[in-house]
């Protein structure tokens, strides 16, 4: 039964964020990878069809796969609460666009909260000792490729704190910190509360 339930949630999931892709691109008339919001809705929506492909198929989820799920889930985690505690003070707590307007609908609010609810209550993980680690993989790999071209003058931003040319260089670091240690708590926290819901033995 509860196979039955992951799979329809995680094709809900998939289609809200197709929906929510739809809106995005015909608002920026391509997609914006620049953004860690597309890119963490984007790996959400191909770690949730490949789960509901998986139960339909072969009714067990590959260990990768569970990984690949927990790392998205927390992607979207950090999507949802940067928007919430740090772009929206940064821009004069504007939340009804920030979560309410467009494609933002879908990518900053529906699809990471329905994601979070269908990773704890639903989803079959087998959660390992480092995963807390591994869990912060894609997060690190944005975030320097990000660094990278903005330092190369490639890109600015797209977000206020990555104006790296635009504020002190000690900002620039404490955000470099900051975020992927954002990160890191948010996926310590994800399986604690993962870990007890389910009443797993520590």
């Amino acid at each position: 039964m509860k196979n039955k339930i992951s799979i329809y949630l995680n094709l809900l999931i998939v289609i809200l964020e197709i929906i929510g892709f739809i809106i995005s691109t015909s608002v920026h008339k391509r997609l914006a990878i620049e953004y860690y919001t597309e890119d963490s809705n984007l790996l959400a929506l191909i770690s949730s069809l490949l789960f509901v492909i998986f139960l339909l198929f072969k009714n067990k989820i590959p260990r990768w796969l569970q990984l690949f799920k927990y790392m998205t889930t927390i992607c979207l985690t950090v999507t949802f609460l940067v928007v919430l505690f740090i772009l929206g003070p940064m821009l004069e707590f504007n939340y009804e666009w920030l979560f309410l307007s467009e494609g933002l609908l879908f990518q900053h609010l529906l699809c990471p909260i329905l994601s979070i609810i269908v990773f704890l209550y639903f989803d079959d993980i087998d959660l390992k000792k480092r995963d807390s680690i591994r869990g912060l993989y894609l997060t690190i790999i944005y975030a320097t490729i990000i660094i990278i071209l903005n330092i190369l003058k490639i890109i600015k931003g797209p977000y206020p704190f990555l104006y790296i040319y635009e504020q002190p260089i000690y900002m620039s670091i404490i955000w470099a910190i900051l975020i992927p240690g954002f990160a890191f708590i948010i996926s310590v926290v994800l399986k604690k509360i993962y870990i007890k819901i389910r009443k797993i033995p520590n």
